[in-house]
């Protein structure tokens, strides 16, 4: 049995998903017109997509639904009106909001979500790959070195290989995917940069945790 604080955090992932997941979080604050509907559309689709089985099915699912849709869409409109401001930090605190409504709201409707196609243990993985991968990139991007257009291709590649290999039982393969992160890092840059050791130590440090929170409760 798995343990009990997994809850089904589907919301909360379409969330992640749609402002951190296959975009680059520090572009959108510059989006403007089409580009910024656009995303927002997209933001739209992807919540729906890990909570359109359940949420759609009931008024008060219905209702959580819209609410979400129209935070989201109000935090995508406040983060560009912010950089064009230049207020960076206010935009941390918007997005620190953001995951913190999410999180709250996906917790009090937990109830609802239970049963997804989506089972709760796998939406609780998928929220790990997430942590491992685009978290690291985040504070790259935002605080240090805090270069926006910042690519960390390899960085998330290794991060998301030491998580599934760990996860899977196969420390070996998942340290030689950092040594391998590693040489290649060291072949194509040669100059070593702080990055080098945080993100292969992120990725340890969320995987082991992850495993011992998915796991603890099947001893």
């Amino acid at each position: 049995m798995w343990p009990q604080f997994i809850i089904p955090l589907h919301l909360f992932l379409g969330h992640v998903v749609a402002d951190h997941g296959f975009t680059n979080n520090a572009k959108i604050r510059e989006y403007r017109g089409l580009k910024l509907v656009g995303h927002m559309v997209w933001s739209i689709l992807a919540i729906l997509a890990f909570t359109f089985d359940t949420l759609l099915k009931t008024l008060e699912g219905r209702m959580v639904l819209l609410a979400s849709f129209l935070v989201h869409v109000a935090g995508d409109y406040l983060r560009t009106e912010f950089h064009r401001l230049g207020k960076k930090r206010w935009i941390d605190f918007l997005e620190l909001f953001e995951l913190i409504f999410f999180f709250v709201v996906n917790w009090y409707f937990k109830d609802l979500l239970n049963a997804s196609y989506l089972s709760t243990v796998f939406v609780f993985y998928l929220i790990g790959m997430n942590l491992v991968s685009v978290a690291a990139t985040y504070f790259f991007r935002n605080f240090k070195p805090g270069n926006p257009n910042i690519s960390d291709i390899e960085g998330i590649s290794e991060r998301l290989a030491f998580f599934v290999f760990y996860l899977a039982g196969k420390p070996l393969f998942a340290f030689l995917s950092l040594l391998i992160g590693f040489l290649y890092r060291l072949w194509k840059f040669r100059k070593p940069r702080e990055d080098w050791w945080v993100s292969p130590a992120w990725g340890i440090l969320v995987s082991v945790l992850w495993k011992f929170l998915m796991y603890r409760g099947l001893a």
